[in-house]
């Protein structure tokens, strides 16, 4: 029981950090933008770092989606499982 609990709690974590991300995904954008920003020398076309910057975010929604379906899912996998889990021994007779 103590395992099972364990994992709820990992796939919760997983959970709550993919949704987090997935709400800041236009702050992580910026600042990674703000980064490849600073690695260009401080100036670039206006196009290009609107371009950059799009897809920035798009990496962090997809980075976050990922993340909070995955920890969703393997928690509703778990609670099923645990729920409809039947004992050996009533197999057996």
């Amino acid at each position: 029981m103590k395992n099972k609990n364990l994992i709820l709690a990992i796939l919760g974590a997983i959970f709550i950090i993919g949704i987090a991300i997935l709400i800041g995904s236009t702050e992580l954008g910026a600042n990674n933008m703000s980064g490849i920003m600073q690695m260009n020398g401080g100036s670039m076309d206006t196009n290009i770092y609107l371009i950059y910057l799009e897809q920035s975010i798009i990496k962090f929604r997809f980075l976050g989606s990922i993340l909070s379906m995955l920890g969703g899912l393997g928690i509703i996998s778990l609670i099923s499982s645990t729920l409809y889990e039947t004992p050996f021994n009533t197999l057996n007779q």
